[in-house]
C-alpha cells in the first residue's frame, strides 16, 4: 500500500491557513503594541500596523491572481482580510488611516477580474460594510454591465463615468450616489432610492425609473430620451418622485412621466418633446424655456409653475390646472389644446 506523502508547504500556503495566519498576525502585533505603549498606541504605530495588514492584503491578492483567480477559497480569504482591514480602521478611528485603507483596497480590487469584483461588491452590501470603503475600485470598471444588483445597499457609492448599461438596480439604495457621466443605457432602477444622487450628464436612454425616489437628485444635462436604435424603448419615470430635483437642460424626449411628482423641480431648458406628463404634479416647478412640443399634459397640475418662454406647440393641456396668466408668459403655443 502506497503511503500518502505529506507536503508542509501545501499546508502552510493553503488559503484557509493564510487567512488564519493573517488574522493572528494582526492580533499579535496589536497586542504587543498596546502592551508596550501601556494601552496608548500612538498614531504612527497604528498607521504602521495598517500598512502591515495592507501589505498582507496586497500579497494575498497577488497570490490569488497568480495561482487561482476563480478559486472560491482565495476569494473567501480575501474577504476575510478585507474584514480585518475595515475593522482595524474603525478601531483606530483616524481619517488618515481610513483613507490609506480605501486607496490600498482600491488598488487590490482593481487587480481582480470582473466576476471577482462583482463578488466583492455583493460581499460589502450583504455584510453591511460601507461601499465607500472600496474607494474608486469600481470606477470605470466594466464588471457591472448587465449585472443583477437589485435591492443592494450602495449609498454614497462612487460610480461616476462607469459603464452600467443594462444593469438591474431595481429597489437598490443609491442615496447620495455619484452616477455622473455614467452609461445607464436600458438600465433598470425602478423603485430605487436615489435621493440626492448625482446623475448629471449621464446616458439614460431607455432607462426604467418607474416609482424611483429622486428627491433632490441632479439629472442636469442627462439624456433620458427614447431609444429607437432597435425597438422603441422609452425612458420610464412614471410615478417617480422628483421633488426639488434638478433636470436643467435634460433631454426627456418621448419619456413617460405620467403621475410623476415634480413639485418644485428645476426643469428649465429641459426637452419634453412628445413626452407623457399626464397627471404629473408640476406644482411650483421651474419650466422656463422648457420645450413641451407635442407633450401630453392632460390633467397635470401646474399650479405656481413658471412657464416663462416655454414652448407648448401642439401640447395637450386638457383638464390641466394652469391659469391664463401663466400661459401668457410662454414663448409660443400653436395648436395647443386646453378644452376638457
Amino acid at each position: 500500500m502506497k503511503k500518502r506523502s505529506f507536503h508542509f508547504s501545501k499546508v502552510v500556503f493553503h488559503p484557509s491557513t493564510l487567512a488564519i495566519l493573517s488574522g493572528l498576525f494582526g492580533a499579535v502585533i496589536g497586542f504587543l503594541i498596546n502592551l508596550v505603549s501601556g494601552g496608548n498606541a500612538s498614531n504612527n504605530i497604528w498607521i504602521s500596523l495598517v500598512f502591515a495588514i495592507m501589505f498582507s492584503l496586497g500579497l494575498t491578492a497577488w497570490q490569488a491572481s497568480e495561482q487561482a483567480k476563480t478559486d472560491k477559497q482565495w476569494m473567501t480569504m480575501l474577504q476575510e482580510m478585507v474584514f480585518q482591514t475595515y475593522f482595524l480602521t474603525l478601531l483606530t478611528d483616524k481619517p488618515e488611516v481610513s483613507q490609506i485603507a480605501k486607496q490600498r483596497l482600491g488598488q487590490v480590487l482593481k487587480s481582480l477580474d470582473a466576476e471577482q469584483q462583482l463578488s466583492m461588491l455583493h460581499f460589502f452590501s450583504h455584510n453591511g460594510l460601507p461601499v465607500t470603503f472600496i474607494g474608486d475600485a469600481l470606477r470605470g470598471s466594466k464588471a457591472l454591465v448587465g449585472a443583477d444588483l437589485q435591492k443592494m445597499e450602495l449609498p454614497s457609492v462612487q460610480l461616476d463615468d462607469t459603464n452600467l448599461n443594462s444593469v438591474n438596480l431595481s429597489g437598490a439604495n443609491l442615496s447620495a450616489a455619484d452616477l455622473s457621466g455614467a452609461a445607464l443605457y436600458h438600465a433598470n432602477l425602478s423603485g430605487a432610492n436615489l435621493r440626492r444622487a448625482n446623475m448629471k450628464d449621464s446616458d439614460m436612454r431607455g432607462i426604467d425609473l418607474q416609482g424611483a425616489n429622486l428627491t433632490e437628485a441632479d439629472l442636469s444635462g442627462s439624456a433620458l430620451l427614447a431609444d429607437h436604435e432597435k425597438t422603441a424603448h422609452k425612458a420610464n419615470l412614471a410615478h417617480a418622485i422628483l421633488t426639488h430635483a434638478k433636470l436643467r437642460g435634460a433631454n426627456l424626449t418621448e419619456a413617460d412621466l405620467s403621475g410623476a411628482n415634480l413639485r418644485s423641480a428645476d426643469l428649465s431648458k429641459a426637452t419634453f418633446t412628445g413626452a407623457n406628463l399626464q397627471g404629473a404634479d408640476l406644482t411650483d416647478a421651474t419650466l422656463t424655456e422648457a420645450t413641451f412640443i407635442r407633450a401630453n399634459l392632460q390633467g397635470a397640475d401646474l399650479t405656481g409653475a413658471d412657464l416663462t418662454y416655454a414652448l407648448l406647440d401642439d401640447a395637450d393641456l386638457r383638464n390641466a390646472i394652469v391659469t391664463d396668466e401663466q400661459l401668457q408668459a410662454i414663448s409660443t403655443g400653436k395648436n395647443m389644446r386646453r378644452e376638457g
